[in-house]
């Protein structure tokens, strides 16, 4: 018996109906006329084989079922969905998040971390990392990288955060100091890339020097282009911390430091792209990401918010393409989409592929968890410690829509990879690691169907250059 996949679902655009499965991510496009004739011969009880398939609907069938959006089979379904189960990869470190301080000099109305909470923020440690800590901590990530699989190893990555990170400048500069002289003996450390986040305040002509010295990206928090947009980023006194940022933008330019955005969407940067499209380009920025607002007990956003930074990240996405600039998050949904192969995870964490180290030397799978410290399992002085088989960054490692079912049915299931497990767990009562981020829902559907309507406009457009 031919029959729709459980995973198959159907898109309107205009006078043609897409049909797509969500593990396999290849969009078949039909007439109106074509798509009705197969729905037709579906309801049908001569759909038992497909040597009933009418003529004129044949080359189509035969390209739904390759793309397993029709399948012949009951079990057909579950095997598919067994395989890309199968199919996520297990912990392999290659991404270490040095907390170079806990501490931060900014208290962002928003922050993820606890700095927007008076408690919170009592719970972070005063001490900042020691050049022995950091000593222990670049032999532990060594140590990961070594034990994982050399060919599963993706381009290993050191990132400098915080607090803010730069309040702890002096070790920053001596692990990637150390880190550049290993490059010639550690084989792993041969491509590493380095960068440090940062608020930018503490940035001055003799750190914007040295960073590009030793190799290490700048990333620098913003919000938008105005005061209004950067309204929820304060210092810890609640002043505006935007006009100084400025500044410091305006350095980095003069000394011809590249620098990319990180920026947060706050509900006043999403009413208008036009306000970041003046800060790219008054400061030829070349990359940034953006950054969707987590809730929690202190900060709650309204479900509006999703569909609407959903909405921005598209457009600007379009926007950047003309310009030929990269925006991360989007661009990696688009590379699973274009390569047809299932996005398991947005997140390093939850792909297994992290670990985070705060100053007194424990070790543990996300960044975001650093205030109380839950899911630290093992400190830089383990020797012993090995991701690969530890229940915690096991079970991390596990967390992804595929696995998830109240995902399966979703359309967006293969280019999703999930939202953020720690988001998940404060932002609805009795939340777990394995609650559903639904700001991540939003986004993923609509960037699903926003790569399925501009596929087909590209292929439109090949078709008529290719007449004239």
């Amino acid at each position: 018996m031919v029959s729709l996949s459980r995973f198959a679902h159907t898109y309107n655009l205009d006078e043609t109906v897409t049909l797509i499965h969500s593990l396999r991510m290849k969009p078949v496009y039909l007439t109106r006329e074509i798509y009705q004739s197969l729905k037709a011969w579906l309801d049908s009880p001569r759909c038992a084989t497909i040597e009933s398939i009418p003529q004129h609907i044949q080359e189509e069938v035969k390209e739904l079922i390759k793309c397993k959006v029709l399948v012949q089979s009951d079990d057909e379904d579950e095997q598919v969905l067994h395989f890309i189960r199968s199919s996520i990869p297990k912990p392999s470190i290659s991404v270490c998040y040095f907390i170079l301080s806990e501490q931060c000099n900014l208290a962002c109305k928003y922050c993820f971390l606890g700095n927007n909470s008076a408690d919170t923020r009592k719970s972070f440690s005063h001490e900042d990392m020691s050049v022995e800590t950091a000593d222990k901590a670049i032999d532990f990530f060594i140590r990961q990288l070594n034990l994982s699989d050399y060919k599963e190893i993706r381009k290993p990555m050191i990132i400098f955060y915080g607090g803010e990170p730069l309040i702890n400048f002096t070790v920053l500069e001596y692990i990637a100091t150390r880190l550049n002289s290993l490059r010639k003996t550690e084989n792993h450390l041969e491509n590493l890339e380095m960068s440090v986040i940062t608020n930018g305040l503490l940035l001055n002509e003799e750190r914007l020097l040295k960073l590009k010295q030793l190799g290490v990206q700048i990333a620098i928090s913003v919000d938008g282009f105005t005061e209004e947009t950067n309204n929820m980023r304060v210092d810890v006194l609640g002043k505006p911390v935007f006009t100084r940022l400025l500044k410091v933008l305006d350095e980095c330019k003069q000394l011809d430091v590249n620098i990319s955005l990180s920026v947060t969407l706050s509900e006043n940067t999403i009413k208008s792209t036009e306000h970041i499209f003046e800060l790219i380009k008054q400061y030829d920025i070349k990359g940034l990401g953006f950054n969707i607002m987590m809730s929690d007990g202190s900060f709650i956003l309204p479900q509006s918010y999703n569909d609407k930074a959903a909405s921005f990240i598209i457009n600007a996405f379009v926007k950047f393409r003309e310009l030929g600039i990269y925006e991360d998050r989007i661009i990696r949904k688009l590379d699973a989409f274009a390569k047809s192969q299932v996005y398991f995870s947005d997140c390093a964490a939850t792909s297994g592929s992290q670990i985070v180290i705060v100053p007194d030397g424990k070790v543990g799978v996300c960044h975001g968890c650093v205030a109380g410290k839950k899911y630290f399992v093992s400190d830089v002085s383990d020797n012993k410690f090995d991701a690969r088989t530890d229940d915690t960054f096991l079970e991390w490692s596990q967390i992804s829509p595929v696995n998830n079912e109240k995902c399966l049915d979703c359309a967006a299931l293969g280019i999703c990879g999930g939202g953020c497990p720690v988001n998940a767990l404060h932002s609805k009562p009795n939340g777990t690691l394995h609650t559903i981020d639904e700001r991540f829902c939003a986004h993923s559907k609509q960037t699903l169907e926003f790569l399925i309507k501009d596929l087909y406009s590209i292929i439109l457009s090949d078709g008529v250059e290719n007449e004239q």
